[in-house]
């Protein structure tokens, strides 16, 4: 059997144990790279790729050395932000990564320029939950039932049209936005919402 067969096979079989769907692609050599989205960490995999290699079904990828990369989604994005609203963390995680930023004298990019997206508390809020997606397996997943409307909403308030080609994407960026606006809009124990919140993307 031929290794490239073969490292089809053990894609297919990662993607099996996992639940997400593993690409194994040849890189340079003798390297090659097991690449998913959301889904298990990169540690996790790494687990099941040694134990599948330890076998007999994939013995001429044993010589090969194989790194394991993680990509998280946009819903993923959406799905760590609200769980760390309903849990509380959201918030205090923006201050204190505003206020480390504003230690350190960090710069903000365009001096001068005014907005939702050129302040310390939004890079925070990207931060922190992108901390949170890495760190997290299956990220994607609602943590709770009653997350998944706030992460529908949140997606809805991420997408807009693109100009050049018609379609709607969503962005990480635009969902910052609106849940930095919702997070301080001060009224108290009511339920977040999100508005949909246009930013020139030149701004950014």
């Amino acid at each position: 059997m031929s290794r490239s067969r073969q490292a089809a096979l053990l894609a297919r079989h990662l993607s099996e144990v996992t639940g997400a769907e593993v690409g194994l692609h040849h890189d340079t050599g003798a390297r090659w790279i097991a690449m998913w989205a959301d889904g298990p960490r990169q540690e996790e995999m790494r687990a099941h790729l040694d134990t599948a290699l330890a076998g007999y079904r994939y013995v001429d990828m044993r010589n090969r050395k194989i790194d394991c990369h993680r990509s998280t989604s946009q819903r993923a994005w959406a799905a760590r932000a609200i769980a760390s609203c309903r849990e509380g963390t959201l918030g205090p995680a923006i201050a204190e990564g505003a206020a480390h930023r504003r230690s350190l004298g960090v710069g903000m990019p365009r001096p001068g320029v005014q907005g939702p997206t050129h302040t310390h508390e939004y890079y925070a809020l990207l931060r922190h939950v992108e901390e949170l997606c890495r760190g997290t397996a299956y990220p994607e997943r609602a943590s709770a039932p009653d997350d998944e409307p706030l992460i529908q909403q949140l997606l809805a308030a991420g997408t807009r049209d693109r100009a050049h080609t018609g379609r709607p994407t969503i962005s990480e960026y635009d969902m910052a936005t609106a849940l930095l606006a919702a997070e301080q809009d001060p009224t108290g124990g009511q339920p977040l919402k999100f508005a949909v919140v246009r930013v020139p993307e030149e701004g950014r």
